[in-house]
């Protein structure tokens, strides 16, 4: 006679495994779109560094470089710091918007320019950390400020590869930092990142237009490309573009990107402890002897007109309380 407990038994135990079973299969069909990310990584956000590596070599032996945008370009300046063999005369840091800077700008200096795309005072800090050593910091910082500078942190960030070197300019300069939570909640939000469906759509975008690879860097032999070329000393010399473009394009931002760009939504932001960083660290660095010079790249008029337009702080507060903290903390302050 069975007794119906025992019958049920071996019926119990096939619900549990294809329980198992789905939800397994559930899993593996969640992360496949995770796993094509991290194949395709279009922005490099997981990947290893070892192209980087590579173009900081072509570089300090004098090299070009062209297609870049894509690559790490704060373990590039990593790598190129460790291969350069003089200090410079003239360091240049700050965003984007700077990396056309060319050593032309300084007559008879050694100059590196050290701007990244998308920086804000986390990579400032953490570029200048590469240099911030005897024998090796420059005479002269010119530090570009931008009104997002000091208050955004909306974005995925770049600087994980140099974050011992923030660390380290941050607590020299008695900014409060916490430098393994800060790190690791960089790399939490890479990885979010990672896995979005905005990823996704971006992995497969870049999949079908430049293959499995993505846009791959290489050697140049001029300066003027179809993309965006790195020089040894650091500038980059941007895709032509003629005047009327330039314009139109100015226009275009005054009249609806600057609404939209997220970096002018809350100009006041401070992170904790963040209150007068640039300042403490300009004081820093006369205190080791290094000039500062802090540059205020100008916008199109039209944009500061758009900017007034907004609610909150605008562009010209900013700059205006840029100017008196710089000035205060011993530095020359020029642009705007």
């Amino acid at each position: 006679m069975i007794i119906p407990d025992e019958a049920a038994a071996p019926a119990a135990r096939r619900g549990v495994w294809a329980f198992v079973a789905r939800a397994s299969l559930l899993l593996i069909v969640a992360a496949l779109p995770v796993a094509f990310n991290v194949w395709i990584d279009p922005a490099r956000l997981v990947a290893s560094k070892g192209d980087e590596r590579e173009i900081a070599r072509v570089l300090a032996s004098g090299g070009m470089v062209t297609d870049v945008p894509n690559y790490d370009d704060r373990a590039i300046e990593k790598f190129l710091a460790q291969l350069r063999g003089e200090r410079a005369e003239v360091l240049m840091l700050g965003s984007s918007r700077m990396t056309p800077m060319p050593a032309a700008a300084f007559p008879g200096k050694r100059f590196f320019n050290a701007a990244v795309q998308g920086a804000v005072l986390d990579d400032l800090l953490g570029v200048y950390g590469l240099y911030d050593a005897a024998g090796h910091r420059p005479n002269r910082v010119v530090l570009n400020v931008d009104p997002w500078t000091e208050s955004y942190d909306g974005d995925i960030g770049g600087w994980g590869a140099l974050a011992d070197e923030r660390a380290t300019v941050m607590h020299r300069a008695g900014i409060p930092v916490s430098p393994w939570r800060e790190h690791l909640a960089l790399i939490a939000q890479q990885w979010r990142t990672v896995a979005t469906p905005e990823y996704f759509r971006l992995s497969v975008f870049s999949l079908r237009h430049h293959g499995a690879r993505g846009v791959v860097w290489r050697v140049a032999d001029h300066a003027q490309n179809a993309d965006r070329t790195l020089l040894p000393d650091g500038t980059i010399v941007w895709k032509e573009m003629t005047p009327e473009q330039s314009v139109a394009a100015a226009h275009e931002y005054a009249r609806s990107g600057l609404a939209r760009d997220d970096r002018f939504r809350d100009l006041a932001h401070r992170a904790p402890g963040r209150a007068g960083a640039i300042e403490k660290f300009v004081r820093y660095l006369n205190g080791e002897g290094v000039n500062v010079t802090v540059l205020l790249v100008p916008f199109p008029p039209e944009v500061y007109d758009a900017a007034r337009r907004l609610p909150g702080r605008n562009i010209t507060d900013v700059e205006r309380d840029l100017r008196a903290s710089a000035t205060r903390a011993g530095a020359l302050v020029l642009g705007s």
